[in-house]
C-alpha cells in the first residue's frame, strides 16, 4: 500500500459525501481511505468503499480518530484530509507522483477563502493536511489528545524530515470559517 488518507469525521456529512465523491474514483489499488468516525454512529459513510471506524464516544478532538487512523492505515506515506475541506480530482495522483521521489515529507499548495498557498509552506502552515508523511517520518509519534486546538502544529514539530519536496499545484481546499467547526467552536 502506497498512501492512505486518514479522515477524521464528526457531524459533516454533506461535505464529507462530497469529498467521498471526489476522492474515490481517484483511488487506486495502493491506495486506501480510513474514515474515523468520532462517536457519532453515521452509518451512510459505510456505503462507501473505505474504511470506516466508529468511534464509541466523541473524543472532541481531531487528534484522537487521527491517531486511530494511524494505526490502521497501511500505506508507506499517510495524508490527512479533514472531513469538511475538499480536494481536487489530482489529488491522489500529485501525490502519488511525489512519492515516487520517497521523501520524507511532501508539501501540498492550497487555498481558501482567504488564502492561495503555493508550497513549500510559510512557517505560520503547520496544519497536517497541507502534508504528505512518510510512514517511518512518524515512527511513534502521534497527537496530542488533550489538545482541542494546535495539535497538529505540535505533531508537525515533533517530526524531523530529512527530504522534501513541494506540490506546486493546489490540490486541497481549506474549508475556513465553517460554523461548529472545532477551529471555530
Amino acid at each position: 500500500m502506497k498512501l492512505s488518507i486518514i479522515i477524521p469525521y464528526y457531524k459533516t456529512l454533506e461535505f464529507t459525501k462530497q469529498l467521498l465523491d471526489t476522492l474515490i474514483p481517484q483511488l487506486k489499488n495502493n491506495v486506501e481511505i480510513i474514515v474515523v468516525d468520532d462517536g457519532c454512529n453515521e452509518k451512510e459513510l459505510e456505503e462507501y468503499p473505505i474504511t470506516v471506524v466508529h468511534l464509541p464516544f466523541n473524543s472532541g478532538v481531531a487528534g484522537v480518530p487521527r491517531n486511530v487512523g494511524i494505526e490502521l492505515a497501511k500505506g508507506e506515506y499517510i495524508a490527512f484530509v479533514d472531513s469538511d475541506d475538499m480536494v481536487m480530482d489530482n489529488y491522489v495522483e500529485e501525490i502519488l507522483n511525489a512519492i515516487n521521489f520517497y521523501p520524507d515529507i511532501i508539501y501540498l499548495s492550497w487555498r481558501s477563502r482567504v488564502h492561495n498557498v503555493i508550497a513549500p509552506l510559510p512557517d505560520w502552515n503547520c496544519t497536517v493536511w497541507a502534508r504528505v508523511f512518510k510512514r517511518t517520518l512518524i515512527g511513534d509519534i502521534r497527537f496530542r489528545e488533550d489538545l482541542k486546538k494546535a495539535e497538529d502544529y505540535v505533531f508537525v514539530h515533533e517530526l524531523k524530515p530529512n527530504t522534501s519536496i513541494s506540490i506546486k499545484k493546489q490540490i486541497y481546499f481549506y474549508n475556513n470559517g465553517r460554523k461548529g467547526s472545532l477551529t471555530n467552536g
